[in-house]
């Protein structure tokens, strides 16, 4: 167990590491505008993986006359989502003065197959264009490239599940501040979920289904306590499971959402650093959810498939301790 536990924490950090040194040496390079494209494919990744894969199954023990029936849980949530090539790169243009060789002359910038964060390494070059569409090779001005040049986003995480207490049941996702480095800073995360068993209501229902709801905050701290990402998410779903024997099928329908709060300082300016804020949101609000969970003693397997803005498959190994 403790050796799981420290697995799923190396790769939350591994992701922070990712995140706080990489990335923030490339966003101090450049702007708000710039920056934003360039996060966007990772925001939606992540926000899709950090909602996925909080259940696999929709039961819930109900007992009138025992409203309360203790159990405890273990979850290591796994999670990928995939991206295609337009996630990859980008185009890019912005008004600025240019040398022709007379002089500053008012033009535009172009940056043509940008990387985004996820895309190729080799920086992004910008070529200035008076308005006469001239190119002025003197003016070539070299940006950023990407991070990991990938269209799949993996992410890890534990979770600890306990209940029921008249057909509800509950978790809690904590990781408290975990130093990377101290070049690198932390890395956190704060969430809970609560949820509803609804088929006890019909007797005879052939299907358990409930509802859940969650909501979760995940930092990325400098180690000059600035914030670099700081996300929220939230999801409420309507989920529905058929057991037969140690196997069980699952659905779901969910509505969610994604922020992030990005904030660091772009350096490297004719002028005094600039403090760079600006927020981003998760493209995915509605998914589908399909899956099957297979039960071993206290051991159960769940793998699912999850159809929204973005696909994504998930999956959790989970330990039911009492």
């Amino acid at each position: 167990m403790k050796k799981l536990l420290f697995l799923s924490i190396f790769v939350f950090s591994l992701t922070g590491v990712v995140l706080s040194q990489s990335i923030g040496e490339n966003l101090q390079k450049v702007g708000s505008v710039y920056s934003a494209i360039y996060l966007q494919p990772f925001a939606d990744a992540l926000g899709t993986n950090l909602n996925s894969n909080y259940f696999y199954s929709a039961y819930v023990p109900f007992d009138k006359k025992k409203p309360i029936t203790p159990h405890v849980g273990f979850r290591i949530r796994m999670m990928g989502t995939f991206l295609s090539d337009a996630d990859q790169k980008f185009n890019y243009s912005y008004r600025d003065y240019g040398n022709t060789g007379g002089g500053l002359v008012m033009g535009t910038y172009r940056v043509v197959n940008a990387p985004t964060v996820l895309g190729d390494k080799t920086p992004a070059v910008a070529k200035f264009y008076d308005d006469n569409g001239n190119y002025y090779p003197v003016n070539d001005y070299t940006l950023i490239g990407g991070v990991i040049n990938t269209k799949t986003v993996p992410f890890a995480m534990p979770e600890i599940t306990f209940g029921s207490l008249y057909g509800t049941d509950a978790s809690f996702i904590i990781l408290p501040p975990v130093n990377i480095s101290n070049n690198v800073g932390k890395f956190s995360i704060y969430g809970f979920t609560i949820r509803h068993n609804l088929s006890h209501y019909l007797k005879k229902s052939p299907v358990d289904f409930a509802v859940q709801g969650g909501y979760q905050k995940m930092y990325l701290t400098e180690s000059n306590n600035n914030d670099l990402w700081k996300s929220t998410n939230f999801f409420v779903n309507g989920q529905v499971s058929k057991t037969y024997k140690f196997v069980t099928g699952y659905a779901a329908l969910q509505y969610e959402t994604y922020t992030a709060d990005i904030n660091y300082i772009q350096t490297g300016l004719t002028t005094a650093p600039k403090t760079i804020a600006f927020s981003l949101t998760g493209n995915n609000r509605f998914r589908g959810v399909i899956g099957a969970a297979v039960r071993a003693g206290f051991f159960v397997f769940n793998l699912d498939a999850n159809i929204g803005n973005r696909f994504a498959l998930s999956a959790g190994m989970n330990f039911i301790i009492l």
